[in-house]
């Protein structure tokens, strides 16, 4: 960044290395989630459906989980509808970042906020469904 003090960044060496440890947990995770690496899940009880305020033993939605989630995703639904739709001049710019290769400049107001929008749009819909699927968990179980 302009202005930033050398201190501050990393080398190069130091940001291959970086974003090489990040991928690679992330990919461990995603593949003990996807059974590609066997675990017993007993090892991982943060991860377990029975971990406090996530879900009941019967599967259903808590109260605590039905809020928490809600303000979560709503959240990022009101910042992405915010830089779509909302009022004001937006800047952005774009890039394209492959192994060992990485392209970036400017962008136009219009691109960016179709980028936005339809992230927007996405989480917004999701945001409707958790909230349809989560009323009807929890005062469907009241009858």
């Amino acid at each position: 960044m302009p202005g930033e003090p050398d201190r501050m960044r990393l080398s190069p060496r130091a940001t291959t290395a970086l974003g090489a440890i990040c991928v690679g947990l992330g990919l461990l995770i995603v593949l003990l989630a996807a059974g590609v690496i066997p675990s017993d899940e007993s090892r991982f009880p943060f991860a377990t459906a029975s971990a406090p305020g996530a879900r009941e033993a019967t599967g259903r939605t808590t109260w605590r989980s039905f809020l928490l989630g809600g303000a979560i995703v709503g959240l990022m639904a009101v910042i992405l509808n915010w830089i779509a739709f909302g009022p004001g001049q937006r800047g952005f710019s774009g890039g394209l970042a492959l192994p060992f290769v990485s392209v970036s400049g400017p962008a136009s107001e219009w691109t960016g906020r179709v980028a936005f929008a339809i992230g927007a749009v996405l989480v917004d819909v999701f945001l409707v469904w958790m909230t349809a699927r989560g009323l009807r968990d929890l005062v469907g179980r009241r009858r």
